[in-house]
C-alpha cells in the first residue's frame, strides 16, 4: 500500500454515559456504556478507541473489541496498566468518549460450520458474533474459551456455559483440562468444522493457525495490538504479512483487526 493510495479511516466521535462497571475477576472487568443514538451498528470484530476519563494523565486512547451491543455497548477489559486501571475506576454516570466502530469484521460464511477459539479479552468479538450473527452458541457456531484458571473464566459472573460456550482451563480447575487450542483439536476430531475463527494471545492464535493448517481449514483471526491513532495514519500498529505490494506490512486498525490467518507472517509476528 503506497502513501499515494492510502486514505485514513474516518471515525465518528461519540460520548457515552457509563451504565455499569462490573468486576469479573482480579484482572478483568466489564465496562457498559449507554449506546449513543448516532453510533452506527457495529459488527463483530470491530472496536472502539476509548479515551481514558482522567484525560490530563493519558494522551493515547485504548482500543477495545466490542463484547456485545444492544441498548448498551459492553467492553470486556483486562487491567494491564495505568490506563485500564483508570477505566476500572469509572462509575455509573461518568462520561466516556470514543471513536468507533472502527476496523473490519469477521466474515459471515452462510451455512458453514464455524469453530471459534478465544482466550483472554479475545472472547469479546467471538461472543458478539454468537449473539448478534449466529443466533446463539452450538450447532453451526461453537465457541470455545480458555484461560489459565477458573477465576479468569469468570465462572459465576458471566453465564457462558449456560449459553452453550465450552470452557477450558490450563490448570484443570474448570472445564476441559488443557489449552483452548487442545480443546479445539478435540472438537474438530469429534464434530469437524468448515472455518476457524480465533482471537486472543498471539501464541494461542499461532497454535490455532497450525491446527487450521493441519486440518486444511480457513482461519480468520482478530489481532489485539497497541495503537496510536486507530485510523491507519500513524502506522504504530503494523504487522508483517505475506501479502505483496509496496510493503508487506499492514495496519491492524485500518486493514484489520480481522485478517485471513494465512496472510500473516506468523514467524515474524511479535509476541507481546
Amino acid at each position: 500500500m503506497s502513501a499515494a493510495t492510502f486514505t485514513p479511516a474516518r471515525a465518528l466521535q461519540c460520548r457515552a454515559a457509563v451504565v455499569a462497571n462490573d468486576d469479573l475477576s482480579a484482572r478483568y472487568f466489564m465496562l457498559r456504556l449507554a449506546r449513543p443514538r448516532e453510533m452506527p451498528e457495529p459488527r463483530p470484530g470491530q472496536f472502539l478507541h476509548v479515551a481514558v476519563p482522567e484525560s490530563g494523565r493519558f494522551f493515547l486512547r485504548r482500543p477495545f473489541s466490542i463484547h456485545d451491543c444492544g441498548d448498551t455497548i459492553d467492553l470486556l477489559v483486562v487491567e494491564v496498566g495505568e490506563g485500564t486501571r483508570a477505566l476500572r475506576r469509572a462509575r455509573a454516570g461518568d462520561t466516556v468518549t470514543f471513536y468507533g466502530p472502527l476496523g473490519g469484521a469477521y466474515p459471515e460464511p452462510a451455512g458453514r460450520r464455524i469453530l471459534a477459539v478465544g482466550g483472554g479479552v479475545g472472547l469479546a468479538p467471538l461472543y458478539m458474533y454468537g449473539r448478534r450473527v449466529a443466533g446463539g452458541f452450538g450447532g453451526r457456531y461453537r465457541l470455545l474459551y480458555g484461560a489459565r484458571s477458573a477465576q479468569d473464566l469468570f465462572v459465576g459472573r458471566i453465564e457462558l456455559e449456560a449459553e452453550g460456550v465450552r470452557l477450558a482451563s490450563d490448570d484443570g480447575s474448570h472445564g476441559f483440562h488443557g489449552t483452548v487450542v487442545a480443546l479445539a483439536e478435540a472438537e474438530l476430531e469429534r464434530e469437524g468444522a468448515d472455518v476457524i475463527f480465533s482471537c486472543g494471545p498471539t501464541v494461542m492464535m499461532r497454535a490455532a493457525q497450525r491446527l487450521a493448517e493441519r486440518a486444511g481449514l480457513p482461519h480468520h483471526v482478530s489481532l489485539e495490538n497497541r495503537m496510536g491513532c486507530a485510523l491507519g495514519a500513524c502506522r504504530a500498529c503494523v504487522v508483517p504479512t505475506r501479502l505483496g505490494g509496496a510493503s508487506p506490512y499492514r495496519t491492524v486498525c485500518h486493514d484489520g483487526p480481522v485478517f485471513d490467518a494465512a496472510d500473516l507472517d506468523w514467524d515474524a509476528l511479535p509476541v507481546p
